[in-house]
């Protein structure tokens, strides 16, 4: 059952230090989505935003890579809208997947709402961690 819908002034995602993860982010509305990921530290890992390019149509703002650097694997999501100005609605999941009782790789996704009409299509975010990659 997914989580949610929760505000998206600070989500909490757990990334294993030292472990690959890639992020992709697209956008289906006329308002200015945003979204950001930090560490417990509060160092912004990345930042993605835009609207789509015609005001429904899913349009990509943004994805990338990094390795997870903090020691207390404790990262916080925000996702809404102008920056920042508003906080969206997020429905989210997490889903792991395991072989022999190890976490081979897990993927969070979010959904988010920025208005009234709860279609929850706004902002779509896949964050997704690797146990090895190569």
């Amino acid at each position: 059952m997914s989580n949610g819908p929760v505000s998206g002034n600070g989500i909490a995602c757990t990334l294993p230090q030292g472990k690959t993860a890639l992020w992709t982010a697209t956008a289906q509305a006329t308002n200015n989505q945003f979204v950001q990921l930090r560490d417990s530290r509060g160092n912004i890992i990345f930042t993605a935003t835009g609207a789509s390019v015609d005001g429904h149509s899913p349009t990509p703002i943004g994805n990338g890579s990094f390795v997870a650097g903090d020691p207390s694997n404790n990262y916080m999501l925000y996702i809404g809208t102008n920056g920042g100005a508003s906080w969206s609605q997020v429905i989210w999941d997490d889903l792991p997947l395991t072989y022999s009782g190890t976490t081979k790789i897990s993927s969070y996704n979010f959904i988010s709402e920025d208005s009234s009409d709860q279609d929850f299509n706004d902002l779509w975010l896949s964050l997704t961690w690797f146990d090895h990659v190569g």
